[in-house]
Order: structure tokens, then sequence, then C-alpha cells
């Protein structure tokens, strides 16, 4: 079995022919090689990095996806608002009328407004069109108490 030194021996062996295999192709100052040597000694008997250090390691690698994550939910919570407010502008300027009261905030009438659409919807379906247009014809007619008036729409009907 190894023991600590006879693998920093082994180590040691295998950097300097490293080392002799460069010097061969680049030529190094005098003692350079040794005082790499020297370096990668120190490093190797080096300690763990501290605490500390790994928390500020870990902070520095791990911001990043920390905002993103943060922008991330930021624009989760958001987007069902911005939906919100483009779908209620489609609305601007409807009102409800409470006890003689005009209403015309859009988040509290959003309800009526919806089942406002939801009865246009379902009256829509079971109503031929064209009935629709006749009965609104028949409607103005029967509401135009002068004949003068009554020929006039009559005339604009036909056209």
């Amino acid at each position: 079995m190894k023991t600590m030194t006879d693998n920093n021996s082994t180590h040691d062996k295998a950097l300097r022919m490293a080392l002799q295999r460069e010097q061969g192709r680049m030529k190094l100052p005098d003692g350079m090689s040794e005082r790499i040597m020297a370096v990668v000694r120190e490093q190797a008997k080096a300690p763990n990095a501290s605490p500390e250090e790994k928390k500020h390691s870990f902070i520095v690698r791990w911001w990043p996806v920390a905002a993103a994550a943060a922008v991330l939910a930021v624009g989760l919570i958001l987007l069902p608002r911005l939906t919100e407010r483009r779908e209620l502008a489609r609305y601007e300027g409807s009102f409800v009328e409470v006890e003689g009261q005009r209403l015309d905030n859009l988040h509290a009438i959003r309800a009526d407004i919806r089942e406002a659409l939801t009865m246009a919807d379902i009256a829509e379906a079971g109503i031929p069109k064209a009935d629709v247009a006749q009965e609104a014809e028949q409607e103005i007619m029967q509401a135009a108490d002068d004949t003068e008036l009554q020929n006039l729409l009559e005339r604009m009907l036909n056209e």
C-alpha cells in the first residue's frame, strides 16, 4: 500500500519527467524547473479552502441563478395582472348603475361584464341573425310614432 510520501514522490517524478520533456522543446531558464516544482509542491500541501472562502465561492457561482429565478418569479406574478389589464382595456368606458350610482371601476364590475357577455352569447346562439335584424327593424318602425318618420325609416331600410 502506498503512503502519502510515496504518492508525493511518484507525483514529483511525473512532474520532473514532464518538465524535462518540455525543457527539451522550449528552453527554460536555469532553475525554472526547480521553481515550478516548488510551487506545485506548495499547492499540493495547501489546505482546503476555509468555510468562508467556500461560502464566497458558492455565492459568486450561484448569484446569477438566484437573480434569474427572482426575475422569473416576479414575471410570473405580474403576468396575470398584465393580462387582466389588457382584457379589461377592451371594456374601457363600460359602467353599471347600482342604486342610482354609476360604477365604472372595471375591476369591480368585471363579473357583471362577463355575465353580460355570457348572456349575449347565449342569446345570439339561440336566434338566427336574419331574425334579429328583422326584429330590430320592426321595433324601430313601431317606436316611430310619426308617419313621416316611418316613411323615412322605411326608405332608409330599403336602400
